[in-house]
């Protein structure tokens, strides 16, 4: 498998062979994925996203080997991501990681102050009382707004994008807010990152145990960097973009590709 190497740190999973080396001697390891654009291809309808061919097979061939927690975490509800992905028995941090789906179904949420319900509330009125016609669609979320206009041309999507932003900027200065761009949209959010849901979950692991997380967005750069020095982190994208990720993977063949080294080095 060929991979482009973007960062070269002096770390022990700085290579993927170093890296699978560790996976297949470990009694445990760990793989956290982002869902959207990692395990998925984008769509303009996001109730149309299926996993690229043979992934789901691939995670669940992980998964029944035993030694691997697989955790999924994006920015969508986590029942969403069970649904479409087909593995209901992953454990998935949804909402960016405010909500926790446990694999028996249990779910934890973590719980927002209510300064921030009324200003999400405020912002959503912004948003929906704004003539941006049907060139968006307005998602609503527990903890955040946000606003796309995936598909749109690149005048059209910069145009709605300064637009958006004049918009929320306002709520976005409260200390506890956070305003963000990703592909093909903006966003804007309180409560956890991924970033604060990496570090949960490395509090969860054994400190030598072996771990990765792969992703595409904006929004994955604050898992990447919380895992910085501990584990493996990949940019899983088709056009390289900056990035503190350590390996850049093209999908759907190069992630094929990884999942069933992943896959290998359980087998021993």
């Amino acid at each position: 498998m060929q991979v482009e190497t973007i960062q070269t740190r002096a770390t022990v999973s700085s290579t993927l062979e170093d890296f699978f080396a560790l996976v297949r001697t470990a009694d445990e390891s760990t793989l956290l994925l982002d869902f959207d654009g990692t395990l998925a291809p984008f769509r303009i309808d996001p109730l149309q996203v299926r996993p690229w061919a043979g992934v789901p097979e691939l995670l669940a061939e992980i998964h029944k080997l035993g030694t691997t927690r697989i955790v999924i975490i994006s920015g969508r509800p986590a029942a969403e991501v069970a649904s479409q992905l087909g593995l209901s028995s992953l454990e998935i941090w949804g909402l960016h990681g405010v909500e926790r789906r446990f694999p028996d179904g249990r779910v934890e949420l973590d719980q927002l102050l209510p300064q921030e319900h009324d200003t999400l509330a405020g912002a959503r009125k912004a948003i929906r009382s704004a003539a941006f016609g049907q060139r968006i669609r307005v998602e609503d979320k527990w903890n955040a707004v946000a606003v796309h206009w995936r598909g749109q041309s690149p005048q059209t999507s910069e145009a709605l994008l300064k637009v958006a932003l004049s918009l929320l900027q306002p709520f976005g200065t409260a200390p506890t807010m956070h305003l963000l761009q990703f592909d093909g949209g903006v966003e804007l959010r309180a409560g956890r990152n991924k970033g604060d849901a990496v570090r949960l979950l490395l509090n969860e692991m054994h400190i030598d145990a072996p771990v990765a997380y792969l992703g595409d967005d904006t929004t994955d750069e604050d898992a990447f960097r919380a895992l910085t020095g501990r584990g493996l982190t990949v940019l899983v994208r088709s056009r390289w973009r900056p990035t503190s990720a350590a390996l850049w993977l093209r999908p759907p063949t190069q992630l094929r590709g990884f999942l069933s080294s992943w896959v290998n080095a359980l087998r021993g």
